[in-house]
């Protein structure tokens, strides 16, 4: 088998969305889902600090990007697409965690406290 038919496996990582689109991700990777979430969650209690701030803050789920086999044409697909999408170098996505706390209080009125 020559070099050039070699290939290695592919990889996960780990990323965030709003919403459900699965290809409209935040340009921030993970290594671990732990470290995404524990990211999301800082960044949602920062958000809550923000003067002003009532209204309901959107989940934010927490995404696998599957990698495709880690090929010489693979990674040359990834650098020709660095704008977020990532081109044909992602294999599968899914969601596997949904973020809804920290979350700004609402009274049983249904008032924003």
């Amino acid at each position: 088998m020559s070099e050039r038919d070699h290939q290695a496996a592919g990889c996960s990582f780990y990323t965030y969305i709003y919403g459900d689109n699965l290809s409209a991700t935040s340009r921030r990777f993970y290594e671990t889902e732990a470290d995404a979430r524990a990211d999301v969650k800082a960044f949602r209690t920062e958000l809550l600090k923000e003067t002003g701030r009532d209204d309901l803050l959107p989940d934010m789920k927490i995404v696998r990007l599957d990698t495709v086999a880690l090929s010489p044409a693979a990674i040359v697909s990834l650098f020709n697409d660095l704008d977020g999408k990532l081109g044909g170098f992602i294999r599968a996505r899914q969601v596997v965690d949904v973020i809804t706390e920290p979350q700004v209080r609402v009274e049983r009125s249904g008032s924003v406290a």
